[in-house]
């Protein structure tokens, strides 16, 4: 059972975005009711949902304030937004609908806060370790530790391990703005970078999340978001090429590129391969030896693959 004398002078809201999430919703929510330190709040967007997931969410025996809000599907980084809006908690923690966390979570994120702030750290952001269970039976944990500024750590990868590990200073989120809704992918890896440019993140290094990802996750379906990685790169370097090198620009593109290129090539999609890594080649000459020259062996293998040889006919004249 929660403990109250955990309770902090601190206050929680908990943001999920929730889009026909009946499968898992109760689950969502059954792991916040048994946190050590509950939330203060916790507030689900409904994001144009078409099951019953809004009713299991009114249905739910909550011990602690809880808010349905519904809208039409505008996407998760309209959602988050909208739950932000409404919220008025010292701290945002994220949340997606099939994730739950471990016990602890709150309690050992917000103990991490208070003695960083007792030592005068300029803290905007505090994740966890993850355990990512896929559907397949894989498992893996998500381990990058945090301690301190990391703004240029995100030009080679998103460096919080999920957006359900965040928990967000509410002043610092808003004061950005929160996430572009005009993102559908890496919304919150520009989110977080932005929070990185003045502020400090940090990570509990125990598994506090279960994150689950299914073939209904957008990094399962590489065709339909490639476009929206290469919005996602727009953006950012709309905002940040001034300050980086020439060389973190490059680093930035074509680590980018390579994400999805590794996800075509592991799916067989030849024709994909060939488009990413062309368009890497456009951007820089580099891709030659990026990654230690694998894009480039993959490149070559998918040439070999689409390549067709013309049919000799056997017929007789």
């Amino acid at each position: 059972m929660p403990n109250p004398v955990l309770r902090t002078a601190h206050s929680v809201c908990v943001v999920i975005p929730m889009y026909n999430g009946a499968a898992s919703i109760e689950q969502t929510l059954a792991s916040l009711a048994d946190q050590t330190r509950l939330p203060d709040h916790v507030i689900v967007i409904d994001d144009g949902s078409t099951d019953d997931g809004p009713q299991r969410v009114r249905d739910f025996k909550a011990p602690f304030r809880l808010t349905l809000l519904q809208q039409a599907n505008e996407g998760q980084s309209s959602a988050r937004n909208h739950g932000m809006r409404h919220s008025q908690e010292t701290f945002v923690a994220m949340l997606d609908a099939d994730d739950q966390w471990r016990p602890q979570k709150l309690e050992l994120q917000l103990a991490l806060y208070d003695e960083l702030t007792r030592q005068g750290r300029p803290v905007g952001l505090i994740d966890c370790y993850v355990q990512v269970n896929y559907s397949d039976g894989r498992r893996q944990m998500d381990n990058r530790l945090k301690n301190g500024m990391h703004f240029y750590d995100f030009i080679h990868a998103n460096v919080v391990n999920g957006v359900s590990a965040a928990l967000v200073k509410r002043d610092v989120i808003m004061q950005l703005g929160g996430f572009d809704a005009g993102l559908r992918y890496s919304e919150d890896r520009f989110m977080w970078t932005r929070i990185a440019e003045n502020w400090e993140i940090h990570t509990v290094p125990q598994v506090l999340l279960e994150r689950s990802i299914n073939s209904g996750n957008m990094t399962a379906q590489p065709k339909k978001y490639y476009q929206n990685k290469i919005r996602f790169i727009e953006v950012y370097l709309a905002r940040y090429a001034a300050q980086l090198s020439k060389q973190q620009q490059i680093d930035f593109v074509l680590g980018n590129h390579t994400d999805f290129l590794n996800t075509f090539s592991r799916g067989g999609e030849h024709v994909e391969v060939i488009d990413v890594y062309q368009r890497m080649f456009r951007h820089s000459w580099q891709t030659l030896i990026f990654d230690h020259g694998k894009p480039t062996l993959r490149y070559l293998y998918a040439r070999a693959k689409t390549l067709r040889k013309p049919t000799v006919s056997t017929a007789a004249h």
